[in-house]
């Protein structure tokens, strides 16, 4: 019994993880209206905590993005963030804890750009106040219309946010 309910979840598992690519090989920028914030902001005791745990007291030429060490105050403007999901699940980003929840899903789409690395293609979709969801997915993707440049394909859909659309093999 237990091998038919861990075959049934792996079953749902691996048909959730690529329905993009059967549903017509269309992927439309999720409506962030509909969105969900997963994590809840971080408090201000935790990121001064990860600032000196990162950072030390001072810069620290050694860390893995030192830029980040240069003030609290940019280290707080970049790790000030909450994981949101696409009510499908599919698309997932951090976003700022800055901007109120209701400003956030009144965001509209303004670009959407497909890049590969190694063979992981990323869909990511740009919306106002530098909000984005990203898709992650071994299907071959592309700006439809866009010529491909080599690295990262952008499309600006800010008047025509029915524009934000990758396609999928």
């Amino acid at each position: 019994m237990k091998y038919y309910a861990f075959s049934t979840a792996f079953c749902a598992f691996t048909l959730a993880m690529f329905s993009q690519s059967w549903a017509g090989n269309m992927i439309t920028c999720p409506n962030i209206s509909e969105a969900t914030q997963i994590d809840d902001c971080p408090v201000e005791d935790d990121l001064m905590r990860m600032f000196k745990d990162g950072c030390g007291f001072e810069r620290n030429p050694t860390a893995k993005k030192p830029e980040l060490c240069d003030s609290y105050a940019e280290f707080k403007r970049r790790k000030n963030t909450a994981l949101w999901e696409s009510s499908d699940g599919e698309f997932m980003g951090h976003v700022t804890c800055a901007i109120p929840a209701s400003e956030i899903k009144n965001s509209k789409p303004i670009s959407v750009e497909v890049s590969q690395n190694e063979g992981l293609y990323k869909v990511s979709c740009n919306y106002q106040g530098g909000i984005k969801l990203t898709l992650r997915t071994r299907s071959v993707c592309r700006v439809p219309g866009v010529k491909n440049s080599g690295t990262v394909m952008r499309a600006d859909c800010s008047s025509d946010s029915s524009a934000c659309k990758a396609e999928c093999d």
